[in-house]
């Protein structure tokens, strides 16, 4: 009977979830003018939402996990 080998486990990765509110704390995350970012929310670039207020939301891990698709 061959020998089947054991696969490796699938490595745990931590993530710090950062929370950017406004569109300011949005721009200044990636590094570009506010009016930027503003168009990259409308147009859906980004994967901001709204809050309860109006706000726009963003997310570390919702940006990064957007770049792999």
């Amino acid at each position: 009977m061959p020998h089947m080998e054991t696969p490796a486990p699938t490595p745990i990765i931590y993530v710090h979830v950062e929370f950017y509110r406004g569109v300011k704390a949005i721009a200044q995350f990636l590094g570009v003018h506010e009016r930027t970012a503003q168009a990259f929310l409308h147009d859906g670039k980004i994967p901001g939402k709204k809050d309860g207020t109006g706000t726009w939301v963003l997310t570390n891990l919702d940006y990064f996990t957007s770049l792999q698709r």
